[in-house]
């Protein structure tokens, strides 16, 4: 019998409760008699004609059975054996044998086939006594009703057993579920520490032990895991400087429980990399420290980019200061190279004029000065142009070589097909000089001087970071000399710092030549090593166009003026008093004006006035205000401006047809740029001191 049929049966066996005493007896008074008494004794009884009913009862479910010996007689008893043998293990049903008296060989060979066959059997030998027979009967159904005891335990520890299966099959899914969660969250953590470049690591604070990823002894300089890592050894890693900074950090988070650190690490190739770590502490459960887990990371590029912002906020600041004071200290040179120049048209006295003169070079020097200030400020005034990077450097070598002398080998790799930049040629020049001149300071004892230049595309790997977007174009001049600590070159572009000695330097070479880059568009960068030289490269915007030819920039021979009106307006009483005597004396008329609203009220008055001389930066009415003004009332009348800076920021456009005369001027200039701007032929060409006001690229 299946399993299936045989559970059925047992179920319905026990559902049924059964304590029907099944009585088989087909021949005599057997049958009816025991019934009566049976029945007479308070248990249910059903009489069966046959083995056919017997087994239908016995299928309903019974508490036992009584069978006369005869009814085994002349009778098929496979389907009772074959029932016997299909019961379930709990149950084995006990039937009653009413046996005749007998001593034959036959009789008792076929009571054991009985017993042997229906297993739990008791014999009785008619006559059978009542109490006998009804004794028999109810421990016959006691031992039924155990079974049946044994049947629900049977079923209920079944049912608890499928129950737990199932339960044991819903917990099993819920775990893959969760460990698939789990395995996606740690996927994703680890994407994550990987794109952020962090490692975790995991210290038992009891056994000093800790557990890391590969990630974590790589930020050590360690291309693989390092068998064993301690507290001890972690502090091997970091640089003596910063041991305490080191156990600082651990005595801080047994105090508050969270571990942050900041140090530097000695990599095994000796290199120095900043190092940042956070975590928390975990205690037992009795209190005490029991780990610190967190995560760890390289700093090192995020510390040189915070110091690199910090440095440029410096030299901004620093470049304000001095820009202000240059432009100041122009103006006052003005005056002083003006008045120093009529001091000497009015007299004939050598020593005097020996004098003169060189009261005239030191303020020139000042000038100059004041001109490396105004580059580092990226104040300077430029005459951007389209230029070939490579023919400037071709024309410039022999300048070089008679700047670094015999010394030193002079050599250029330059890119063919190289890009054009535009910039202002003249100052490139002074910026490369001024490079050479450190080189070969650098090189006392001689050595290599290199000049290269490169295209860098926008997706070019030797581009460095921070460049503004854009194809660029490289010069990089590079010496075989002593080269900088690390310190050093991170002051080098600082006005006024030098490694020279006193008088041997102003310490704005270099100042200047960052300013003129970040104010042609474009930046630098320098790399050195103590031993290894040095060398600085600027990176200048690619330009679109075609190269220009560079202008003669003689100056004209100081003319005197032709009868014209010059309005001079100029805030400093030294400067405006210098520049009216000046024209004067070249025969011009002259009005003056001290800020623009008198300047304006002076136009009224005198109508025949053919230009505007004006002093760029003023309090009140600035000069482009003034222009505007003037330009609204007299449209015709050209402007030249004069300034020892101009900040072009404040202008929302361009005013192309203006002219810049810089601060300070001799009166050669001055009267060049009066002739140039009173010809209206020339009026947008400058050359000399004398610049468009015009500025290629946003500061």
């Amino acid at each position: 019998m299946p399993w299936a049929t045989l559970r059925a049966t047992r179920i319905r066996m026990i559902d049924s409760k059964s304590e029907c005493i099944l009585v088989l007896a087909p021949t005599g008074r057997d049958g009816g008699a025991a019934c009566s008494l049976l029945e007479q004794a308070g248990l249910l009884v059903r009489v069966c004609s046959g083995f056919q009913e017997l087994r239908e009862g016995l299928e309903a479910g019974a508490g036992s059975a009584i069978l006369a010996e005869e009814a085994f007689f002349h009778t098929d008893l496979k389907p009772l054996f074959e029932w016997v043998r299909s019961q379930p293990p709990w149950s084995d049903f006990p039937f009653i044998v009413l046996t005749t008296t007998g001593h034959d060989e036959g009789g008792r060979r076929r009571k054991l086939t009985l017993v042997q066959a229906l297993r739990n059997v008791m014999l009785h030998e008619r006559p059978v006594q009542t109490v006998t027979l009804i004794t028999a009967v109810q421990a016959a159904l006691r031992s039924r009703r155990r079974q049946y005891e044994a049947a629900r335990y049977l079923l209920e520890r079944e049912q608890a057993a499928e129950r737990l299966e199932e339960l044991v099959l819903e917990r099993t899914g819920q775990l893959k579920e969760a460990n698939k969660q789990l395995l996606a969250a740690q996927e994703s953590l680890t994407m994550a520490l990987d794109a952020a470049q962090m490692g975790t690591w995991h210290l038992d604070l009891v056994q000093d032990t800790t557990r890391r990823s590969a990630r974590h002894d790589r930020i050590f300089g360690y291309r693989s895991l390092l068998p064993k890592w301690t507290h001890a050894i972690a502090k091997k890693q970091v640089l003596p400087e910063d041991h305490e900074a080191f156990e600082a950090a651990f005595r801080e988070a047994l105090e508050t429980g969270k571990f942050r650190l900041d140090c530097r690490a000695v990599w095994p190739d000796d290199s120095v990399h900043w190092v940042t770590a956070e975590g928390r502490l975990y205690r037992d459960g009795d209190g005490e420290p029991a780990r610190l887990a967190g995560i760890i990371a390289d700093a090192t590029d995020r510390r040189h980019t915070e110091e690199r912002l910090r440095q440029a906020q410096k030299l901004e600041v620093i470049g304000q200061l001095t820009g202000g004071v240059a432009h100041d200290f122009n103006n006052l040179l003005t005056a002083v190279l003006g008045n120093l120049e009529l001091a000497q048209l009015r007299t004939q006295d050598e020593k005097l004029l020996r004098i003169l003169r060189s009261a005239g070079t030191a303020a020139e020097r000042g000038a100059k000065l004041t001109g490396q200030l105004l580059a580092f400020a990226r104040k300077q005034y430029l005459a951007p142009r389209v230029v070939d990077l490579n023919e400037l450097l071709s024309h410039m070598g022999d300048l070089l070589f008679q700047t670094i002398g015999a010394t030193a080998r002079i050599e250029t790799v330059l890119e063919k097909d190289l890009w054009a930049v535009m910039i202002d040629a003249t100052q490139l020049e002074l910026v490369l000089l001024n490079l050479a001149i450190n080189a070969r300071d650098a090189m006392p004892h001689g050595g290599r001087l290199t000049v290269a230049t490169r295209n860098i595309g926008v997706l070019d790997r030797h581009r460095p970071a921070g460049l503004a977007a854009g194809d660029c174009v490289a010069i990089s001049v590079k010496d075989t000399g002593t080269g900088m600590t690390e310190e050093v070159a991170a002051k080098a572009f600082e006005p006024f710092f030098t490694t020279k000695e006193v008088g041997q330097g102003t310490g704005l070479g270099l100042s200047q030549v960052a300013g003129f880059a970040q104010q042609s568009g474009g930046d630098v960068r320098i790399d050195t090593r103590p031993g290894h030289g040095t060398t600085i490269t600027l990176y200048l915007p690619r330009a679109v166009g075609t190269v220009e030819k560079a202008q003669n920039d003689e100056k004209p021979p100081p003319r005197t003026g032709e009868p014209a009106t010059v309005l001079v307006v100029d805030d400093d009483p030294d400067v405006r008093e210098l520049i009216v005597g000046a024209l004067e004396a070249l025969n011009y008329r002259v009005v003056n004006a001290n800020n623009g609203r008198a300047a304006l009220e002076a136009l009224k008055q005198a109508v025949d006035v053919d230009l505007a001389l004006i002093d760029l930066v003023m309090p009140g009415m600035g000069g482009r205000q003034l222009a505007t003004h003037i330009r609204a009332s007299h449209p015709e009348l050209p402007v030249l401006f004069m300034s020892g800076y101009d900040n072009l920021s404040d202008d929302g456009g361009h005013l192309d047809k203006e002219m810049l005369l810089k601060k300070p001027f001799n009166l050669a200039s001055l009267s060049a740029a009066v002739d140039r701007a009173l010809d209206t032929r020339s009026r947008s060409h400058g050359s000399g001191n004398v610049t468009p006001i015009w500025w290629p690229y946003p500061r």
